[in-house]
């Protein structure tokens, strides 16, 4: 029961005085912010302790939410001390906003807690204590932990009474209700003429000018009237249903119908803060502000006005015939702002399983309402979250992600080894992976001429792997010597170097060798392997070889191959080596022939030379037709400089004929310039034309040079 006294102690009225003080400077420090004071929890199944505790995290979750000034708990229950008023059993309505009248804040909250077994219960609800009426209520159940419940669900109802509850003020026109909600659906008219003046439930809404009638209204039954003159009037009768549109197509038939040229109207001039808001006259689709109204009947309507992402603005007008009537609207946002950023950056943002984009990110106009936050990004574990975003709410959500790999570091003896992780190519030893992703790897080690390692790993979230192996070795070792050196080392088929080859390593077992070069014979052996042995083997390639036989007119000629002499001619050169040979015939009376050859293998190649003497010779002939051409060349060379020198002179008195400013030595300077240019030409042309033989000349001594050397 309750016990209330309005006695109050005359030694405590200083604290009164200054909570009362404090409540009315508290606008203009808490940005109008209203008032609220928040009753004890009534606790069910648990303890008045554990009620009073969530009822303290209730306030502070509310506190942070910015919309309310609360009363703080010490200084509401001094000022009940003084008034002597007993709060034991207060539950009702009436006895809640008997307590914010005396705490004289705007708005009281008052709730229960249960429990019962895992179930917890929170009901909520915020009660304006001017009108004694619940402006907004939350319940919210919870099966779990006593510190989810309070982190979690407590939070979240707070979150929600401080998003639901609506406030109201007053304008010139009367009582302004802001942040209504209300259900709508939409009928809409199309029609074969136009204008049409609109009735909504008799009550004239205006002239309509084109010929589709749009009306949002309220869900229940509405009585449209569409009336011209010279037509019938065409009127139904509709349910509007929520969130729906009605379409209907109207053929106006002709006739009589009642007179509107009588009816009173005004203007009314609807703007809005922001513009571009949807303007509804009695439901009536009138356009977006800043709207003009010329013909509103005279008497109530309600104007409503929408805009995405504010509350609706609802307020009642009164026309008068021939008024103006200026409406303002200051919408109210509906919206918050949201701010992630997380560590590390670049994750992708998901709000309510839409994504938004990658952090990080801020979106400044958000509406308003709880919100399933998903952040995710690659190696690394998802974070969720649930979130209510508050009507004018700044938001900023910092997240740093747990990672979802872990770091292996792979070394070897010797290193060089490839690294396989299930069974793909990663590298080869040493190698770090960074990002690995958490699990279970299958590891492989392989590297020729080693034993293969094969174990399993696993890579835990943020930590390292180290894995180091010493590789078990399975080869021999070969050391080859011989000759030729650079002779072609196979092993096994394969490229092993060159001779000599050292400290060349194999895999255990039966090796075959083999040794190759150009112009010498191939030789093959094969050698037993073990683990650790070391075999040093010599690998002598005999050289292909062929036969010279040179003949000379007269004999008695020098014969040199590969600058060597090897005698007089005639001559027979056996098991001589294939290749390339510059063979030289000398004789102290003759002119010297030189060839090039090259001999094969099993090759015998003979030379048959006859010795000419210089006189009457190919080789004087040579000489003769190089003098010509050489005494040409100089010829050539001199008129092409000439001529170079005359141009250069041609180009100096251009020059002075474009600098000169008197003009009969500018007319002298432009005539020596076209003469000198004009010689410059027919020189270089002589030059040209002096030229050709040299190009004659030039094959006939290659020819000559063929028959010399017996080219064909």
């Amino acid at each position: 029961m309750k016990i209330f006294s309005r006695i109050v102690d005359p030694t405590n009225r200083l604290i009164c005085w200054i909570f009362l003080i404090t409540l009315c400077l508290s606008p203009l420090i808490a940005q109008d912010l209203p008032t609220v004071a928040i009753m004890e929890f009534e606790p069910s199944g648990m303890s008045e302790t554990d009620a009073a505790n969530i009822t303290s995290r209730f306030g502070y979750e509310l506190s942070k939410t910015n919309r309310f000034r609360i009363t703080e708990r010490q200084m509401m229950e001094e000022i009940l001390k003084e008034q002597q008023f007993q709060l034991s059993g207060c539950t009702s309505s009436e006895c809640v906003v008997e307590v914010g009248q005396l705490l004289s804040v705007k708005y009281m909250i008052a709730g229960e807690v249960s429990k019962t077994f895992d179930l917890y219960s929170l009901h909520v609800r915020i009660i304006s204590v001017e009108s004694d009426e619940v402006i907004a209520q939350v319940i919210e159940d919870f099966e779990g932990s006593a510190r989810d419940f309070i982190t979690g669900t407590v939070r979240n109802a707070a979150l929600k009474l401080a998003a639901e509850a609506r406030t109201s003020r007053s304008s010139s026109s009367g009582e302004l209700t802001k942040r209504v909600v209300t259900k709508t659906g939409q009928v809409s008219f199309t029609l074969n003429i136009s204008p049409v003046n609109v009735f909504i439930d008799d009550n004239y809404s205006g002239e309509n000018n084109t010929k589709t009638v749009s009306l949002s209204l309220s869900v229940g039954d509405h009585t449209i009237k569409l009336s011209t003159l010279g037509h019938q009037d065409y009127e139904k009768v509709i349910y509007v249903l929520p969130d729906q549109n009605i379409e209907y197509t109207v053929e106006m038939q002709q006739g009589i119908t009642e007179s509107v040229s009588d009816i009173n109207t005004g203007i009314v001039v609807v703007r809005s803060i922001p513009e571009g808001a949807g303007v509804y006259f009695d439901g009536l689709d009138v356009g977006t502000t800043p709207v003009q109204i010329p013909k509103a009947g005279t008497g109530k309507h309600l104007l409503r006005i929408e805009k995405t992402l504010y509350h609706d603005y609802l307020e009642e007008i009164s026309v008068q015939p021939d008024g103006i009537i200026q409406a303002l609207a200051e919408l109210d946002a509906a919206f918050g702002s949201l701010t992630i950023v997380s560590t590390p950056e670049g994750a992708v943002v998901s709000l309510n399983e839409q994504i938004k984009g990658r952090t990080p990110l801020t979106i400044s106009e958000l509406a308003s309402g709880e919100y399933e936050i998903s952040i995710t990004k690659d190696l690394y574990h998802t974070h969720t979250e649930r979130f209510i975003v508050i009507d004018g709410s700044d938001n900023t959500r910092d997240i740093t992600l747990l990672p979802a790999f872990g770091q292996l570091i792979i070394n070897s003896k010797p290193s060089g080894a490839t690294i396989y992780l299930d069974g793909q190519i990663k590298g080869q030893t040493p190698a770090s992976f960074s990002e690995l992703p958490s699990g279970t790897y299958t590891l492989r080690i392989e590297m020729d001429l080693y034993q293969l390692v094969e174990t399993t790993i696993l890579i835990e979230d943020g930590k390292i792997n180290k894995q180091d192996y010493i590789l078990e070795p399975r080869f021999g070792t070969l050391n080859i010597t011989g000759t030729p050196v650079g002779a072609k080392v196979m092993i096994n088929g394969k490229d092993a170097g060159a001779l000599p080859l050292k400290n060349y390593k194999v895999s255990a077992g039966l090796v075959e060798i083999a040794v190759k070069e150009d112009m010498f014979h191939d030789k093959t052996l094969f050698q037993q392997v073990n683990i650790g042995d070391i075999h040093n083997l010599d690998v002598q390639l005999e050289r292909h070889t062929g036969a010279i036989v040179v003949l000379t007119d007269p004999p008695g000629a020098a014969v040199g191959l590969n600058n060597m002499n090897y005698g007089d001619s005639p001559k027979i050169l056996k098991d001589m080596p294939t290749g390339l040979y510059g063979l030289a015939i000398t004789h102290p009376d003759y002119l010297s022939v030189n060839r090039n050859f090259s001999l094969a293998l099993n090759e015998r190649k003979e030379f048959d030379i006859k010795l000419m003497t210089y006189a009457g010779s190919i080789q004087q002939e040579i000489d003769r037709v190089k003098r010509k051409r050489n005494i040409n060349i100089a010829s050539t060379s001199l008129l092409g400089i000439t001529a170079g020198i005359i141009k250069t002179m041609s180009k100096k008195a251009y020059r002075n004929y474009e600098n000169e400013t008197v003009t009969a030595d500018a007319l002298d300077f432009y005539d020596k310039a076209n003469s000198l240019n004009k010689l410059s030409g027919y020189i270089g042309l002589a030059a040209g034309i002096s030229a050709t033989p040299i190009i004659k000349w030039q094959i006939d001594i290659g020819k000559l040079y063929g028959v010399l050397y017996g080219v064909h």
